[in-house]
């Protein structure tokens, strides 16, 4: 099978959209299927190889790279250009057998113009809670977060199929979208076998780095940004640092427009002893630290599935989050983690009472020390238990049924149509 996997972003950027496109690819390669990722230019160098790709196709071995019209956009994201003539072009020379998009605008357009143009299937991926973003950076100046529901049920109307991540937004499509249920299907992001390959020995390590071998040790991993609530997670911790009252250590991992003011905001709240703000760290070596920690701490109110708690789960570390959208299809509250409400006080209680609880009336010893106590331990088989069900070659062989499924039955209403041009 001939696929396409059409974004608006994808490495070097690093986020939750790259991330699922990248393992989706590997699944389905490993499968023996063909994929080219349509996606933007980042660098002098890609645009370098640009020029080689009108007659050879694309510059990376699996990714078609098209122009941008604005490098410098939002946060290090570019604003890509869909109009790209050499999209065409390529399709014309690969004879795909399926598109699937994972954004509505910009690369959706041009997607659903191919679609039609070529007779080819079409297939999305509702990633992002737009209408919350919109809110989120317009602070109600305008109204997007109206208008973007409104425009998304019009896109879905063009797709065959809509994936959604989790149940809970596979809902929020057919009850708020109003896309019919025969058209929707759960397609996660799967996890790689790296995720699960990390020894004691290399997060015991990562624990040393940060001077945490005999204190509880908590992780965060996000987009420093709005968005992503990380602001509410430091007010949590300065009532987390009353509430415990002993050391802690709590990595901030990433990066992102809002850092430097998160930065100044936990010093103004005396967290400078407890907070580390690491910035990008690699995929490749995210795993130890997701291994590494106590606990996963978070707070955004955004996702639709919510990948760095699968990763957490992959380490065999329980989520302490904000009860919201996505995130609460994963933990289940009091068996691979707790949810809580968006309450500052309530979220601190919840942590200083987990920390207390790993900590029961002893020192801390080396990581995943046997005289955790019972629950701690029974929550930690629970997370990795559900990030097995994950596995990237799973959700790769799922995406090929589903793919399967939507060409048999657009092939089978090309005749129904035929028929019914021949009898009219």
């Amino acid at each position: 099978m001939r696929i396409a996997l059409m974004t608006n972003n994808y490495k070097p950027i690093i986020g939750g959209v790259p991330i699922s496109i990248e393992r989706l690819a590997r699944g389905l390669e490993a499968l023996g299927h063909e994929v080219t990722i349509f996606a933007p230019t980042y660098t002098e160098r890609q645009e370098m190889e640009e020029g080689h790709s009108m007659e050879e196709g694309h510059s990376e071995e699996n990714v078609f790279r098209y122009a941008t019209c604005m490098k410098h956009f939002i946060g290090g994201i570019v604003l890509p250009n869909p109009f790209d003539i050499r999209i065409e072009k390529e399709f014309r020379r690969k004879s795909f057998d399926i598109i699937h998009v994972h954004h509505p605008m910009l690369i959706g357009r041009t997607a659903m113009h191919l679609s039609r143009k070529f007779h080819i299937p079409l297939v999305f991926t509702y990633h992002t809670r737009y209408e919350q973003y919109a809110r989120c950076y317009t602070k109600g100046i305008c109204r997007l977060d109206k208008i973007m529901p409104l425009y998304l049920h019009r896109f879905l109307k063009h797709c065959n199929f809509v994936f959604a991540p989790t149940a809970g937004m596979q809902k929020y499509l057919t009850d708020i979208c109003h896309v019919s249920q025969k058209k929707t299907g759960v397609l996660p992001t799967g996890l790689e076998q790296g995720n699960f390959n990390v020894s004691q020995e290399t997060a015991a390590e990562v624990r040393r780095q940060y001077g945490a071998e005999h204190m509880p040790f908590l992780l965060t991993v996000s987009r420093m940004a709005g968005e992503k609530n990380v602001s509410f997670l430091l007010e949590s911790l300065a009532r987390v640092k009353t509430l415990y009252g002993k050391p802690f250590r709590m990595l901030m991992v990433g990066d992102g427009p809002d850092r430097e003011v998160l930065e100044e905001r936990s010093r103004l709240l005396g967290l400078q002893e407890n907070l580390v703000f690491t910035g990008t760290i690699s995929n490749e070596r995210i795993g130890a630290y997701f291994k590494a920690a106590d606990a996963f701490l978070f707070a955004s109110k955004t996702e639709t599935q919510g990948i760095v708690v699968l990763e957490a789960f992959a380490g065999a570390t329980p989520v302490i989050a904000v009860k919201a959208s996505g995130v609460e299809d994963l933990v289940d509250n009091g068996v691979n983690g707790i949810l809580t409400g968006e309450d500052a006080q309530e979220y601190a209680a919840a942590v200083a009472g987990f920390l207390e609880d790993i900590c029961s009336s002893r020192d801390m010893g080396e990581i995943r020390n046997p005289d955790r106590s019972p629950r701690y331990i029974q929550m930690s088989e629970n997370a990795l238990q559900k990030a097995v069900l994950y596995r990237e070659e799973a959700v790769a062989l799922k995406a090929v049924h589903y793919y399967n499924s939507v060409i048999a039955e657009n092939a089978a209403q090309k005749k129904r149509n035929i028929r019914l041009l021949l009898e009219g």
